[in-house]
C-alpha cells in the first residue's frame, strides 16, 4: 500500500485496486485531481478536515466513492449521501478493509467539540483523525496528530508509545511555521525511539 501525505490530515492511499483518502481540504495548497477513489473518509465535521466544495471536486471525478463520516458532520454534507459510520464498523470496499473506532473529538478544556471517527485501513495504517484514540489492533503505520488548540507534544509522545507502531507519519501539521515544525519534530523523535518517524511534506509517499 502507498501512503502519500498532503497538507494536513490529507492522506491518500494507493494500491492496485484503488484509492481511499482521508479529509481532503485547501487551506494554503490545491489538490490535484484525484481519480479511482473507491472512498473519502471524513474524520469529522470542522473545517480543516471537511470541506464540501473539495469532496464535490472529487465525488465529479469519481460518482461511485463512498462518503463516510460521523453523524454530526451530515449536516455539513447537504447535497452529497454520506454514510455515517461508528466504534466496531467494519466494511470492505475497493479492495481495502476498514475497521473504524473511537466516538468523539479529542476535548478542549474539558469539552467536547464534536464526534470524531478513526479507521484502520488493512490492517497496516491507523488514523485516528482528531483524537488520541488507541486503534483496537497495533498497525506497522499510525498517523499520529502534532498540532492543535487540543494537542501537546507530550500526549502525542504518551499516544504513540501507547500505540506502539513502527512507523509515525506526523499529520495535524498546518498550525506550525517550518520552526515550529522541526522543533516539534525533534522532540517527539527523542521521545519515541523504538518507533521511526518519517516526516512527509506535501506529496511525498511512503509504501507500507
Amino acid at each position: 500500500m502507498k501512503i502519500t501525505k498532503y497538507e494536513h490530515s490529507i492522506i491518500l492511499l494507493e494500491k492496485d485496486s484503488g484509492r481511499v483518502i482521508f479529509d481532503p481540504v485547501e487551506i494554503t495548497q490545491t489538490l490535484p485531481d484525484f481519480e479511482n477513489v473507491a472512498a473519502i473518509i471524513i474524520t469529522h465535521r470542522h473545517s480543516d478536515h471537511c470541506q464540501p466544495e473539495v469532496i464535490e471536486k472529487i465525488i465529479s471525478s469519481n460518482p461511485a466513492a463512498k462518503l463516510f463520516t460521523t453523524q454530526d458532520t451530515v449536516p455539513n454534507l447537504s447535497g452529497f449521501s454520506p454514510t455515517v459510520v461508528k466504534d466496531g464498523d467494519t466494511m470492505e470496499i475497493g479492495g481495502f478493509k476498514l475497521q473504524f473506532f473511537g466516538k468523539d473529538h479529542a476535548s478542549l478544556g474539558g469539552m467536547v467539540p464534536c464526534e470524531n471517527i478513526g479507521a484502520v485501513v488493512d490492517d497496516v495504517l491507523s488514523n485516528p483523525g482528531d483524537s488520541f484514540n488507541v486503534p483496537p489492533v497495533k498497525t506497522p503505520v499510525l498517523l499520529a496528530p502534532i498540532s492543535a488548540p487540543w494537542c501537546k507534544a507530550f500526549e502525542t509522545i504518551e499516544y504513540i508509545n501507547k500505540a506502539n507502531p513502527n512507523t509515525v507519519i506526523p499529520v495535524h501539521d498546518a498550525l506550525l511555521s517550518d520552526f515550529g515544525q522541526e522543533i516539534t519534530y525533534n522532540v517527539i523523535h527523542g521521545a519515541c525511539q523504538n518507533t521511526s518517524i518519517k516526516y512527509l511534506l506535501p506529496g511525498d509517499s511512503i509504501d507500507a
